[in-house]
């Protein structure tokens, strides 16, 4: 099975509300920046259960950036925890470390990338941590999918936020999208022609 993620935070203390120094609520907006946990541990936790227990093995998890926080030795701890073999990472703005592959880190991944795009049961993806207006081939209907919102922005024709916190908002878990329930989600949504390009132009 395919899996796809984003924005983790793992080891992410003020994404945290019994550990941030933020403020819970931005000023005029009803979205709270922190997660409901007193405890950096009970949050990685969390984090760490809700993948396990629904990405095994052999499936697959693309991650769409913001894989953690709290120093590079964050980064293997995370990893190490999740038992998925096939991990698939695009780099989001927090990503640095692995950017740059500090000392081989990139080889805990099976790929890493700024970008890509995959084709699943016929459908066209374009995946990056950040959303887009137009994308390739969006005005055939091909999907993009992204992060870094955490579920604040509205989704735009067949885009959508993957971040945990979007997943929380839908199934109350920390956990990724299998790719049938986005592909569920995708068939209800309109595509949305935005410039020059139509159905009938290349």
């Amino acid at each position: 099975m395919i899996f796809f993620t984003s924005d983790t935070h793992y080891n992410h203390k003020n994404i945290v509300r019994g550990t941030s120094t933020w403020k819970t609520f931005e000023e005029g907006s009803s979205h709270q920046k922190t997660r409901d946990f007193d405890t950096l541990e009970e949050h990685n936790e969390a984090l760490v259960k809700a993948i396990n227990d629904v990405v095994g093995v052999d499936d697959q998890l693309w991650h769409l950036g913001d894989w953690s926080f709290g120093g590079f030795p964050s980064i293997k701890q995370f990893r190490d925890r999740l038992v998925v073999r096939d991990i698939n990472l695009v780099y989001g703005n927090h990503d640095e470390k692995i950017e740059v592959n500090r000392e081989g880190i990139q080889s805990l991944f099976t790929s890493v990338q700024y970008y890509k795009e995959l084709t699943i049961q016929g459908h066209k993806l374009i995946l990056s941590h950040y959303a887009h207006r137009v994308w390739n081939k969006s005005h055939h209907g091909s999907i993009h999918l992204y992060g870094h919102t955490h579920g604040t922005i509205p989704d735009y024709g067949k885009s959508m936020d993957v971040g945990v916190d979007v997943a929380f908002n839908l199934f109350g878990e920390y956990r990724p999208f299998k790719w049938e329930e986005i592909a569920r989600i995708m068939a209800k949504r309109q595509n949305l022609i935005v410039d020059h390009h139509t159905q009938h132009t290349n």
